[in-house]
């Protein structure tokens, strides 16, 4: 059961969204300790701690007093300051939820993993005294606990609807660790456009042609039939019907898919392809000590298969987030791309199991 909002002893202090000229969600500080000085993330672990009252120790005060915090913070206001930017990485988990819910394909699988970090932040939260905030999370997990009961496979219709209401208000209260706009519209471009170059004979051209249409978002092409894609764009009724297919086998696959708080899945999808892409690579550059006719097209086919798998380890990169990292691969020779892809697997083993 969801825990009700806070004491309505003070007034509510909202956390101010950081200036339109900076990224909508503020970098949290380092949570190493430095000079025997407890870490701000050590903090943040006491405010989220099971045991409530020992977790906010650190917090408490005489009614009248200044609050005393032992990581040398002389001011309430600072310390709601960075919880909100260590909230960020709290729910990560929430943020991809989300995400999946305005693509139209998020699982109620999600629930289980949202639900214990929205309860910590509440808690922590009603300690800080962050009212509203305590108000909407309480509501945020209300819907979820609705949705759920009615015991279908996905979020859709109303109880999709009654989310997105809910999580902006969540955003308006608290961007930095709740706005969806930057981190979904930088996904779904990069899986957009791998999933449409995956298809046998699309070209720039192609993708030009659906851009100009208005088929620019996921949710747009997962509803999109043949008829509609031809109507829209004139483009090859054969093609039409293979990005369509594309798409639906990629809208199977979520549904399919069990999320985890590890994202054990997305990695171990990662990891196999990235040994499938090592193992074309070697056969790519084995191919090419041949000089013959059959060795230039045996290379062709190589190539382009390397290239359909990088497409899909994108898409589960975007998936994860992990936008800045796509661009930094394709910047890099192919050697190097597999040894970045390897460093990332060891990275986000200890960044998900944390």
């Amino acid at each position: 059961m969801p825990a009700t909002a806070g004491p309505s002893k003070t007034s509510t202090q909202k956390i101010d969204p950081v200036p339109p000229a900076q990224s909508v969600r503020a970098a949290a500080p380092a949570t190493t300790e430095t000079d025997g000085v407890a870490s701000i993330a050590d903090t943040f672990e006491r405010l989220l701690a099971t045991d409530v009252e020992q977790g906010f120790a650190a917090l408490e005060r005489a009614p009248g007093s200044s609050p005393k915090i032992d990581v040398m913070l002389t001011d309430l206001a600072e310390v709601r300051s960075l919880f909100a930017q260590l909230a960020a990485n709290h729910v990560r988990q929430v943020r991809d939820f989300m995400i999946d819910v305005r693509w139209g394909e998020a699982t109620i699988d999600w629930v289980g993993i949202c639900e214990p970090a929205l309860s910590s932040l509440r808690r922590a939260a009603e300690k800080l005294e962050l009212l509203e905030l305590c108000e909407v999370l309480h509501r945020f997990s209300a819907t979820l606990t609705e949705a759920q009961a009615h015991g279908a496979r996905t979020f859709d219709g109303e109880r999709r609807a009654a989310l997105l209401r809910t999580y902006d208000e969540l955003s308006a209260v608290m961007p930095q660790a709740f706005a969806l706009d930057l981190d979904r519209s930088q996904r779904e471009a990069v899986i957009l456009q791998s999933l449409l170059l995956q298809v046998p004979e699309v070209k720039k051209v192609t993708v030009d042609k659906l851009y100009a249409a208005g088929l620019t978002t996921l949710e747009a092409m997962l509803l999109a039939t043949p008829g509609d894609v031809v109507a829209t764009t004139g483009i090859d009724e054969t093609l039409a019907v293979a990005i369509v297919a594309r798409f639906r086998q990629y809208k199977e696959q979520l549904r399919k898919a069990v999320p985890d708080a590890t994202r054990a899945s997305e990695r171990d999808t990662v990891a196999e392809l990235t040994a499938r892409l090592r193992q074309g690579h070697l056969a790519f550059e084995a191919a090419s000590a041949g000089w013959t006719r059959e060795d230039d097209a045996h290379r062709k086919e190589l190539r382009h298969a390397r290239a359909r798998t990088l497409l899909d380890i994108q898409v589960v990169l975007a998936r994860l987030g992990e936008v800045d990292r796509i661009k930094e691969i394709e910047r890099l020779p192919f050697d190097r791309k597999l040894v970045h892809l390897e460093s990332f697997l060891e990275e986000a083993r200890d960044k998900y199991l944390a």
